[in-house]
């Protein structure tokens, strides 16, 4: 059977999509999804599950059937919750599923998995600088593992699609910020969904109160 990709369409903060039809129905997409508001970083985690769910459509990892209740769920997830995840943990809740989904996103990607990734210190220094990207980071289960170079950045998550959507959304923060004109390269590693856990707490664990206030 093909796959089918959910897309895009021309109509601002608008995405149809159906299992028959190809396109997911537009009660399912929540406004603003095709946008990388720096204000906003919901925005940013509902694109990324979009992106990743398109991913999994292709690889015949998912149905097309079932994506509307994955994306229900983390997007009720996003509106109550604090903690940090990304869809695929939403999508594969068992760990092998979710390792052999990750591998072959990773491979898809061209993204490295870390096994270092939760030995690397966070970068408080520059997540108290930049507080919406730390909250963005946080929304959409991903951490910056480092900054202290001016022109790159490292991110990185469970999710291997998360990279690129992530660094347009920083870029857009930090230009839109004044006090730094630079356009960073910002590279993405994928970490064990195993070390997920004490990694979020490392780097979320004391901010995630300051960020919602």
């Amino acid at each position: 059977m093909q796959a089918r990709k959910i897309d895009f369409m021309t109509t601002p903060s608008v995405l149809r999509f159906s299992a028959k039809n190809g396109r997911l129905p537009e009660a399912y997409q929540p406004s603003g999804d095709n946008s990388f508001d720096p204000s906003d970083s919901r925005s940013l985690a509902r694109r990324i599950a979009l992106d990743t769910i398109n991913q999994l459509i292709e690889l015949h990892l998912v149905g097309a059937d079932s994506a509307p209740a994955h994306l229900s769920a983390y997007r009720t997830h996003l509106m109550e919750s604090s903690e940090s995840r990304s869809i695929l943990q939403f999508v594969f809740p068992g760990e092998s599923e979710l390792l052999a989904a990750q591998k072959r996103l990773a491979a898809q990607a061209s993204v490295t998995v870390w096994e270092i990734a939760g030995q690397i210190l966070p970068p408080a220094q520059f997540y108290r600088a930049h507080p919406a990207i730390a909250d963005a980071c946080r929304q959409c289960g991903s951490v910056i593992l480092d900054a202290t170079a001016l022109a790159t950045i490292t991110t990185a998550s469970v999710n291997p699609v998360a990279g690129r959507a992530l660094a347009t959304w920083m870029r857009s923060a930090i230009s839109s910020g004044g006090a730094e004109q630079r356009s960073p390269f910002c590279f993405h590693v994928a970490v064990p969904p195993t070390q997920w856990p004490s990694i979020a707490r490392s780097h979320f664990g004391a901010e995630v109160q300051c960020l919602s206030n």
